[in-house]
């Protein structure tokens, strides 16, 4: 039996939901693509319901079955309510993705063959004293990037530099949180764009999952005009790239 917690995060994530099956059913319109394929490139509803981070090759096992009764679903409502459906029998996400070692609210991939590690950021640190870039938990973020580049330099010694990309970088909460030279770099990110985790999508909500409604409706809003060879432009935020030495994380951090 699902518990009350399940259901109540199904519910508040719905317009979430929502707008990531809006855009899907936009892309489908406009490439004639089946749905439950728009639906597993262009949202993070594969890893929502459990299924892993999903980068290309065939989708977990249990994506077909969804998949299949999201195209014969009639409308978007009847959509939502199979989505809602399936949320709620699925596995909490399991974090950080497989392959990635973990401090806190991120996470690094093994280093390259040319020396690149590349970050992410998760939302794991919301509570009542606020999400998990409030000014009160920079000492607390700080410390799990030390934690990160002290692995990094361990498990990795080969590794020379450090990237990241996502939307935070355009927030001064986000960017305050790392070397100066690192946020200086930061650029829009080349294309194409994935729209398979939360780099972008994360931007549609807040860190306690609740919708912003001005992002959420700039999104839509764009959705008639979309242009189906780069659906990342529908968003007001766009994905930034940056990158730094890791010798500018080891000074920052006091390694």
């Amino acid at each position: 039996m699902s518990s009350p917690e399940r259901i109540a995060r199904a519910d508040r994530i719905a317009p979430y939901v929502e707008v990531q099956l809006r855009l899907a059913n936009r892309m489908a319109e406009l490439t004639g693509a089946p749905l439950g394929e728009t639906a597993l490139t262009h949202t993070n509803l594969h890893r929502r319901l459990g299924l892993g981070l999903w980068r290309e090759g065939p989708p977990a096992a249990g994506w077909a079955p969804y998949a299949e009764a999201l195209e014969a679903a009639p409308d978007l409502a009847a959509q939502l309510a199979l989505t809602r459906e399936a949320f709620i029998a699925a596995s909490d996400e399991v974090l950080p993705h497989p392959g990635q070692s973990g401090f806190g609210s991120f996470a690094h991939d093994p280093a390259t063959d040319d020396g690149v590690v590349r970050i992410h950021f998760h939302n794991l640190d919301t509570d009542d004293d606020g999400g998990p870039l409030v000014a009160a938990k920079v000492p607390r973020r700080r410390a799990e990037l030390r934690a990160l580049v002290a692995n990094v330099r361990r498990v990795h010694p080969q590794a020379t530099q450090i990237r990241g990309g996502s939307w935070l970088y355009n927030l001064e909460a986000y960017r305050r949180l790392f070397p100066p030279d690192y946020v200086a770099s930061r650029a829009p990110h080349a294309p194409p764009i994935g729209l398979r985790g939360t780099a972008t999508w994360g931007q549609v909500i807040d860190s306690r999952e609740r919708i912003r409604p001005d992002v959420r409706d700039a999104v839509v809003a764009s959705l008639p005009a979309m242009d189906p060879e780069a659906p990342w432009e529908v968003f007001p935020y766009r994905m930034l790239a940056v990158s730094a030495p890791i010798e500018s994380f080891v000074r920052f951090y006091g390694l």
